[in-house]
């Protein structure tokens, strides 16, 4: 029989081994809110997570939100999988075009730009042309205007079309014909660009390094990253 002092040191040591074991291999569940640490402050990324298995992630750079996705999460062994299954995709902004033909030496662009719903025209769109230059914003009606020299040309016209939290759009036309263009600009959550960028049909995995009430530490690629808890 092992003496009575020894079977003591041997139990204490069994326990501090075993709670010394990373929580991550027994934890299946997550729940609350975490975001990464990054060295620079000027990009920022949270996940959510539930008990029910569902998770949804964001992340932010200097202009806002600028990407996103939703979805259902697993844990098994040492390994944490994002199943982006869930996302809701945004529509993008688009347009309606007719055109003419006529023996002037010019063409003519006709623009009318509404909201994606067609409630009400925008007014101040910043919209221009590439790569003849040429500027101009929608009136109060939503319409706008250009006029180009009739080309034969291989390349098109880029009609850029652009507005604060609105999903930037462009419209590729040549330089022959005459247009008459219907534009429903949809909304963004951030300045200056299209949608925000949606992760869908992707599984994530990640190795869990560490798993606590306070943070969560896993690798990808070599790469550690931490999950702080809010």
């Amino acid at each position: 029989m092992m003496p009575k002092g020894k079977s003591v040191k041997v139990l204490l040591f069994l326990i501090g081994f075993i709670s010394s074991i990373p929580f991550c291999f027994s934890q299946k569940k997550l729940k609350g809110v975490y975001k990464v640490k990054y060295e620079l402050n000027d990009f920022s990324k949270k996940y959510s997570f539930n008990e029910n298995g569902g998770f949804s992630s964001e992340s932010y750079g200097n202009l806002g939100l600028i990407e996103f996705g939703k979805g259902h999460y697993t844990i098994k062994n040492d390994t944490l999988f994002l199943n982006y299954n869930l996302t809701k995709l945004k529509e993008d902004s688009f347009h309606k075009s007719k055109k003419y033909y006529n023996s002037k030496d010019s063409i003519q662009i006709r623009l009318n730009i509404h909201s994606s719903n067609n409630i009400k025209p925008l007014f101040n769109v910043q919209i221009w042309s590439f790569p003849e230059y040429k500027s101009t914003e929608s009136d109060k009606n939503g319409n706008a205007f250009f006029k180009f020299i009739k080309e034969k040309r291989k390349e098109k016209i880029e009609i850029h079309i652009d507005g604060k939290y609105l999903a930037k759009h462009i419209i590729y036309i040549g330089f022959e014909a005459n247009y008459d263009i219907e534009v429903f600009m949809s909304k963004s959550d951030v300045v200056g660009f299209g949608h925000t960028k949606a992760l869908k049909n992707e599984i994530i995995k990640y190795e869990i390094i560490e798993i606590n009430n306070r943070f969560i530490k896993i690798k990808k690629n070599e790469q550690n990253l931490i999950l702080n808890k809010e």
